[in-house]
């Protein structure tokens, strides 16, 4: 995980490279596969949920598509209001974030849950395996495709190679001809 720094000039900063760094950079860190920890280095504060949501809000206005971003976040406002276990059961059964999530950070997001009042204690360990075999049988349907398609791929190859087989051969006969004519 890598620690950034938001120092009082609100600048990020990377001690690792000893430099500062954009929200853009952090949004290319994430999508790059890095995990971040931000911090506030006047209080020590892990305040990594509000630059995750500036740098939410930077990516997503950048693109210039301002309706799909005005849709994105009023949604997630209206989500997270209500049920937020069923949002992030549908997040990850629907492939967002699912290649990152580790069972320690699953474990910890579903205690959270419980925690803050969003999960019942008594549901903690069926959501959790709940959860788990949905993201596995998910798994497997994807693997079946990928299983088919890569079938479907290798079969069309093979018909190729017949036809040009079959193509390469009868130019030969043709060649073979020739040459006995000769």
């Amino acid at each position: 995980m890598k620690l950034l720094k938001r120092y009082a000039n609100r600048r990020l900063y990377d001690p690792e490279t000893s430099s500062t760094i954009t929200l853009e950079d952090v949004a290319k860190m994430i999508i790059g596969g890095e995990e971040i920890k931000v911090q506030d280095n006047m209080t020590g504060e892990d305040i990594t949920p509000k630059i995750l949501g500036q740098t939410f809000l930077k990516v997503s206005l950048g693109q210039r598509n301002e309706d799909f971003s005005n849709f994105m976040l009023t949604s997630l406002i209206r989500e997270t209001g209500r049920d937020v276990s069923g949002l992030f059961e549908r997040l990850i059964l629907g492939g967002i974030g699912a290649n990152y999530l580790t069972s320690e950070r699953l474990e910890k997001i579903v205690t959270s849950m419980v925690e803050l009042g969003e999960l019942k204690e008594a549901d903690f360990s069926h959501y959790r395996e709940d959860l788990l075999r949905k993201m596995a049988s998910r798994a497997s349907e994807k693997k079946e495709q990928i299983q088919r398609d890569l079938e479907k791929f290798s079969q069309s190859i093979l018909e190729e190679d017949k036809a040009t087989l079959g193509d390469l051969s009868e130019k030969l006969k043709e060649v073979a001809e020739k040459l006995k004519e000769n």
